[in-house]
């Protein structure tokens, strides 16, 4: 049986039908899509913040707020998952709303010390008015865990990450990304609401938000399948207020700083990145990957896609000897996969990788994500599904030779790209030939060798024009087909004002 807490933190709301949204028991993604095409057809009201005191935290005062997990939601029912919270303050100006959607009731969840440990410095803002929930997180018993432990969160703007067993958290995926990587300022939506389901036996874990921006209005569906690997499935509808230049569904961030070939001298540690290279699985199966870079100046590189069917930013790396770091754990940082979902295809739009400069690891620089062909009338919805995996197998469908190692010397016009050629595609490559492509310039020589069994080296000899950059590509292939992935490379010609390289 359901219990509420005995200090009477929840008030119990049966609403919607009297509000003409939906009955309770009939709860679910449309009942969101109703409030927000109500919300979007009215300007945009700025959020209200947490209170000063809250505000005034510190990184190390902040910290000081930590979770009772005594009083996890759920945990004295003992069911397959337990719910917390995190507190608003310090860079969490803005507070989220939190029910609970249990049968035929719907439950708000009110914020008080109840939900939280006040330390040291903080103890006086454990009765202090004007604070409220500035996200939430899932734990489960994952494969090989003794104890329910953490694996999904959701905190600050519309970001989220999850974790498989075994893994620590890195790359995260967001909401819905409006006029990133241009040159004016990104919009950010936010959730705003948040309507757990409570949790059922054998069932996936379910749960709808709310989204909002000055631009846009979003009703979410998010369906969680921890284990192994965590999977989210992505069900959304979004309202535009006005034009958008660049609307970004999945989008993904993660940070990457060095491997070997970048590794600065007074660091120790060879490599250092939640995630090392874009993968995309596009049109007629094409797989490309794109290595992570850490620029000096901000840029933006796309490949353009008619049929999408999935990408993301992938951890391949999983040698802890290649990071040297036992308290980060890198290796074991989950790659995040986007499958694109069938019933609402995305159609004609195009992948796009932004990668800016980092001062130091704790900061993303790195971000993915599809824009779509906006032609549709403002007017009308924007209907979206996906599944996300946080995991550290390849994506499902991946039949292809991987690239596993590539060396680009610029200043010599010489690219190295080695495949390693999976053993059911080895008996049948006679007539391996290497494929190649350039945006600009020209490619001068190619030569392919097997280097061992299992591994196939394509050398080649580029030649550049008067163009800024261009993109050069390079795969295998036996009669036409394509029996690895493409490698990708932005070439620069040294020249100042880098221009966008596209296909």
């Amino acid at each position: 049986m359901f219990r509420l807490p005995s200090n009477l933190l929840w008030s119990c709301v049966v609403l919607w039908g009297v509000a003409g949204v939906a009955t309770a028991d009939e709860f679910g993604l449309a009942s969101v899509e109703r409030i927000a095409r109500d919300m979007a057809s009215k300007p945009h009201v700025p959020p209200t913040r947490v209170s000063k005191p809250y505000l005034d935290l510190t990184y190390d005062t902040f910290r000081l707020i930590a979770q009772r997990h005594e009083n996890a939601l759920w945990r004295e029912e003992d069911l397959t998952t337990w719910m917390e919270f995190f507190p608003a303050g310090f860079l969490f100006e803005y507070p989220v709303k939190i029910h609970v959607v249990d049968g035929d009731k719907i439950t708000d969840v009110e914020y008080s010390d109840h939900w939280f440990q006040f330390r040291g410095e903080s103890a006086p803002l454990a009765k202090e008015p004007g604070g409220g929930f500035a996200g939430l997180r899932f734990m489960s018993l994952l494969p090989g865990n003794e104890h329910k432990t953490e694996f999904l969160t959701f905190l600050g703007a519309s970001y989220f990450r999850g974790i498989g067993a075994g893994q620590w958290y890195g790359a995260s995926a967001r909401g819905l990304a409006v006029d990133i990587g241009l040159g004016s300022p990104e919009e950010f939506p936010r959730f705003l609401e948040f309507w757990v389901e409570r949790p059922k036996a054998d069932a996936p874990q379910r749960m709808w938000a709310l989204l909002e921006s000055p631009g846009v209005v979003g009703a979410y569906e998010f369906t969680i399948r921890p284990g192994e690997e965590t999977k989210v499935g992505v069900s959304a509808r979004v309202w535009r207020r006005h034009g958008i230049q660049k609307l970004a569904l999945a989008p993904l961030t993660s940070m990457f700083m060095w491997n070997p070939e970048t590794q600065p001298a007074d660091d120790p540690r060879p490599s250092v990145h939640d995630s090392d290279g874009l993968l995309i699985h596009r049109d007629d199966n094409e797989w490309v990957w794109r290595d992570l870079k850490r620029p000096d100046k901000p840029q933006v590189e796309s490949w353009p896609v008619q049929n999408l069917h999935g990408f993301g930013l992938m951890q391949r790396d999983r040698d802890p000897e290649h990071y040297k770091d036992d308290e980060a754990h890198y290796h074991q940082r989950p790659s995040i996969w986007v499958e694109a979902g069938a019933q609402n295809p995305w159609g004609p739009g195009r992948i796009e990788l932004l990668e800016l400069d980092a001062k130091h690891e704790g900061i993303d620089n790195i971000g993915a994500y599809f824009v779509i062909d906006q032609k549709a009338d403002l007017a009308e919805s924007i209907a979206f599904n996906y599944e996300l995996t946080f995991g550290t197998t390849i994506p499902w469908g991946h039949q292809v030779a991987p690239v596993i190692e590539s060396k680009v010397r610029e200043e010599v016009g010489q690219m190295r790209v080695k495949f390693e050629v999976p053993e059911r595609l080895q008996a049948n490559l006679e007539g391996l030939i290497a494929g190649t492509r350039c945006s600009h310039g020209k490619i001068t020589s190619v030569d392919v060798a097997w280097t061992d069994d299992s591994t196939v080296e394509v050398t080649l000899r580029y030649q550049p024009d008067e163009a800024q950059e261009a993109r050069v590509e390079v795969w295998l292939e036996k009669e036409t087909k394509k029996v690895s992935e493409v490698y990708s490379y932005r070439w620069k010609s040294g020249k100042e004002n880098l221009q966008l390289a596209n296909q």
